[in-house]
């Protein structure tokens, strides 16, 4: 990865004059793409795939989720290109939240933005994918003719540890949200079935529900059952205790 040519402009989002659909064909034509809103962009695949072109080695694009459709997929991804641009000492915040919402404003805004970083970065290189005319979507072009990849074996391996850890922190965030969506759901459940009883609708029906909501794994059962021992052995050493001070008790009063 090298570092960034000093002609960018990093303070202004303002581009050539270009509408909203020559925006997309001009992204569509880099990334043998098929998106037909400026909203579709939100995924942040496309903007993977280009800083990749002009920064070979930049993003790994295994672990870009090409088929990215809900937010925190697209999330996953801008931060992949945020992370790159940081890499690159960049000093450009990605609206990443605003975003992945998916209105249109935010992200032309941002599309002009990268439209003339990439120009600034890789001049030509839009006349040279046109010329390439691939028939399907290809891996992004290796530009060594612009950049030549100089970063040491130390660096490439704390990108790759970082690589890893920001996946391990995505996994642990989706499998979280994914445990409180599935918690959500059982309360709701748990709600209603508690309304219908007391309502003495369907009441055996919703009592046998309830016993499956409420059946412990054999994990739980078997710590339970741990917890209840504990429990008795406390009980047992508090009763020898009171035990033995009335014994003391009794003796001192002979």
């Amino acid at each position: 990865m090298t570092d960034l040519k000093p002609t960018v402009a990093l303070t202004s989002v303002n581009s050539e004059n270009m509408s909203r659909h020559q925006m997309l064909d001009w992204v569509n034509r880099m990334v043998n793409g098929q998106f037909r809103k400026v909203e579709e962009l939100s995924s942040g695949v496309a903007y993977c795939q280009m800083m990749e072109m002009i920064f070979p080695n930049c993003i790994n694009l295994k672990r870009v989720k090409m088929m990215a459709k809900l937010e925190h997929e697209s999330f996953h991804n801008m931060k992949l290109f945020q992370g790159a641009l940081t890499r690159l000492k960049l000093d450009k915040t990605i609206p990443v939240d605003r975003l992945i919402k998916g209105r249109f404003q935010d992200n032309f805004e941002f599309l002009q933005w990268f439209k003339k970083f990439f120009d600034s970065q890789a001049p030509g290189m839009e006349n040279i994918k046109s010329a390439a005319n691939v028939a399907q979507q290809p891996k992004p072009i290796k530009a060594g003719g612009y950049h030549a990849a100089n970063t040491s074996k130390d660096e490439c391996a704390k990108e790759n540890l970082q690589a890893v850890m920001e996946e391990l922190d995505q996994k642990t965030q989706e499998v979280v949200e994914t445990r409180d969506r599935a918690y959500e759901k059982l309360r709701q459940i748990e709600i209603l079935l508690t309304e219908t009883i007391q309502n003495n609708q369907h009441v055996a029906f919703c009592n046998r529900i309830c016993e499956v909501l409420y059946k412990l794994t054999d994990d739980e059962q078997q710590k339970q059952e741990e917890n209840a021992e504990d429990e008795e052995q406390k009980e047992e050493v508090q009763l020898e205790q009171r035990q033995e001070q009335e014994d003391d008790i009794n003796m001192g009063m002979y």
